[in-house]
């Protein structure tokens, strides 16, 4: 499992984000996380990791804060909420429209769902 997560992490490296959403969507629908097997198996395994992964595409800064945040968020009950805040730097970097309180229940559906999202977008935004 150690081994897959290292994997994972290296395929998934930091991406420069610099185009907006052609139509102020997501590329891919929330519920279309199967496409992305891989990112959606290691966001339900390790959802800290894609995350942190996520907002440092977008900084092009250090995951390492950004995965312990989000694990001390989910250690407390707060997952859907820094969840929803990171897809809102998403939303807000893509210019894609949406609220935090639909970033929130997103999350709080489903977060691996929501995560491989996320992570999809800013693939096909570095691409």
């Amino acid at each position: 499992m150690i081994i897959y997560i290292l994997i994972m992490y290296k395929v998934h490296s930091q991406m420069s984000i610099t185009a907006k959403s052609p139509n102020g969507k997501f590329h891919a629908d929330t519920f279309e996380c199967t496409s992305q097997c891989s990112t959606c198996l290691f966001a339900f395994v390790c959802p800290c990791i894609v995350y942190a992964q996520n907002q440092a595409a977008i900084t092009n800064g250090s995951s390492v804060k950004d995965t312990i945040i989000y694990t001390i968020a989910t250690a407390i009950g707060f997952q859907s909420c820094i969840g929803a805040y990171g897809r809102g730097v998403v939303r807000k970097t893509r210019h894609i429209e949406g609220s935090f309180m639909t970033d929130c229940l997103t999350h709080l559906c489903c977060t691996s769902c929501a995560l491989t999202q996320e992570r999809t977008e800013l693939i096909q935004a570095s691409l």
